[in-house]
């Protein structure tokens, strides 16, 4: 799932481990400022992990929003 959020762009994924479970994980990348090739990126590692993906790539979600709202206040 990609999207774009204020001035970050995010993609979160759900990794199935062959335990059966889906471990959420979240990339966030925000806009490069002026003058810059880049902008820069952080990973949230291993979440958590779900019975299934739909429950992972909500996880992700919430805890990317959450992520940048914090960043911009």
């Amino acid at each position: 799932m990609r999207f774009d959020y204020k001035t970050f762009h995010i993609d979160c994924r759900a990794r199935h481990d062959e335990d059966g479970r889906y471990y959420a994980r979240a990339t966030i990348t925000e806009a490069p400022p002026a003058g810059r090739a880049h902008g820069e990126t952080h990973d949230s590692g291993e979440l958590d992990a779900f019975p299934n993906e739909s429950d992972a790539l909500h996880c992700a979600r919430a805890w990317a929003l959450e992520w940048c709202d914090e960043i911009i206040t």
